[in-house]
């Protein structure tokens, strides 16, 4: 027997090495969280979408879940397929493994495991299709015949709105459409706040990066680089919007060797006496004084305190950025019906009724 008929028949021994080598499952959290990625791939699959995607779904009457199982074993030996090409399994192996009935009745057979225990988790991404559907239109006019459809029924299927002979949820599609309105807008504006941290957290951490990255190129500069620094191109660093430029001229903030920073405030200070024009001779006196007060402050332990302060500070804003990038992607993740009663209700309705169509 070859190693990767040995192979094969280890993968295919049983349901769980399956899942725990081809899908990289071991508990429930992770055959939930595959059942949530294969969800929406589900409905995004272009031979599917038309029948369970509300987006491109024409009437309720066309809703249709019966092809879920070949796509799902499609989708499970595709995953299958990548990991055979990983193995270093040749073509002609890996068709034969594609079209072996014996592993696609076991893809099948888990497949409906999975559809048994959690087709709730493909229901509800439905119905997050039909509230993207909604969110589309800007005004409840505008509002597709589907929707209408959900809300009242049709001739041969009853209101989704209903459950189980209940009192319908709501009647009127402007209550659906600011419902859907009103928690579309509570979302962006949560992932807004951590957005906008975010974005303050990473100009800080690309701060603190510069400040270190200079310290270290300011140890290794030498005097010969330094002289070879025309008054031209000292002046461009201090007063261009050149980013490179201006990362030098965070580097000389922190230039400990006195002889290098008396090199540099001789280049500002002769270039100052032989400017002729008033805006140069000002940016020079500035450069003057700015390599002054390096002198007065720079040591060998100011700088080193401040490589430590920086170094320090970058370790704690980035932990932060991780936790508000995290933050911030369960915000996105999270479905619309989360952020409201009534939808979280309609959402209930939809999945019973998509269990008993």
């Amino acid at each position: 027997m070859s190693k990767s008929q040995e192979y094969l028949e280890h993968i295919f021994s049983d349901k769980l090495t399956f899942e725990k080598d081809v899908l990289l499952v071991s508990c429930d959290e992770d055959r939930k969280e595959i059942m949530t990625l294969l969800s929406k791939e589900l409905c995004l699959t272009e031979n599917l979408a038309s029948e369970i995607n509300f987006l491109k779904l024409k009437s309720i009457n066309n809703l249709n879940f019966k092809n879920v199982s070949i796509v799902l074993v499609q989708l499970l030996m595709a995953e299958l397929i990548s990991l055979l090409k990983e193995k270093n399994f040749t073509r002609t192996e890996i068709e034969n493994v594609s079209k072996n009935r014996q592993y696609l009745k076991f893809i099948y057979e888990l497949v409906q495991v999975y559809l048994r225990r959690f087709s709730d988790i493909l229901y509800k991404e439905v119905v997050c299709t039909f509230f993207d559907l909604v969110s589309v239109s800007s005004k409840p006019a505008e509002l597709k015949k589907i929707v209408l459809e959900v809300i009242d029924g049709t001739k041969s299927i009853s209101s989704f709105l209903e459950k189980d002979g209940s009192v319908r949820i709501l009647r009127k599609p402007e209550q659906l459409w600011m419902r859907v309105k009103q928690a579309s807008n509570d979302k962006s504006r949560q992932a807004q706040v951590f957005q906008v941290e975010i974005t303050r957290l990473v100009k800080r951490i690309d701060e603190l990066k510069l400040h270190i990255s200079s310290i270290q190129a300011a140890k290794i500069l030498s005097v010969d680089e330094v002289r070879n620094i025309s008054p031209v191109l000292l002046r461009d660093m201090f007063t261009t919007e050149d980013i490179k430029l201006q990362n030098q001229t965070t580097m000389f903030s922190y230039i400990r060797e006195k002889e290098i920073l008396n090199i540099l405030l001789d280049i500002a200070l002769k270039a100052k006496v032989n400017s002729k024009k008033p805006e140069e001779k000002n940016d020079f006196a500035s450069i003057s004084t700015f390599f002054l007060k390096c002198k007065k402050v720079n040591n060998e332990k100011y700088i080193d305190e401040k490589l430590k302060e920086y170094k320090h500070e970058l370790e704690l804003k980035t932990k932060k950025y991780q936790n508000q990038s995290m933050k911030l992607n369960v915000v996105r993740e999270k479905a619309l019906y989360t952020f409201d009663s009534t939808l979280k209700r309609i959402t209930d309705s939809m999945v019973y009724n998509f269990r008993h169509l």
